[in-house]
């Protein structure tokens, strides 16, 4: 009964785990993003280049990246929440487990006494 929900819970921890473990955490932003993003500000820019636009569009390209960064994290922040219940899931099958073996261990104990008396 138990064998295979063990098997499923397993399976799906694997395929979460996989998946966890396969995406990179961001953490910055790299000088190329920023080098890229001034060059868009730039390019998008029609008159004369002028600083405070510049970083005016600068800043709000880097926080669309950050923003789009943040949506992977939130990802990694679900995936670790369900890595902990997966983790309290197989302690409570665990549990039920060990009751059922304890169960039939006072059973067959009190049958043993039966039989004695």
């Amino acid at each position: 009964m138990y064998k295979g929900l063990w098997i499923t819970v397993l399976i799906i921890f694997g395929i979460f785990f996989g998946l966890f473990m396969l995406s990179q955490i961001p953490v910055a932003i790299t000088q190329d993003e920023v080098s890229t993003a001034v060059s868009d500000a730039i390019a998008e820019t029609d008159a004369q280049v002028d600083e405070t636009a510049v970083e005016q569009i600068v800043t709000q390209k880097a926080l669309e990246i950050l923003e789009a960064r943040q949506k992977r994290r939130l990802k990694f922040l679900v995936s670790a929440y369900f890595i902990i219940w997966l983790i309290f899931g197989l302690y409570v099958l665990h549990l039920a487990k060990m009751q059922e073996q304890l169960h039939k261990r006072i059973e067959q104990l009190h049958s043993s006494l039966q039989r004695k008396e």
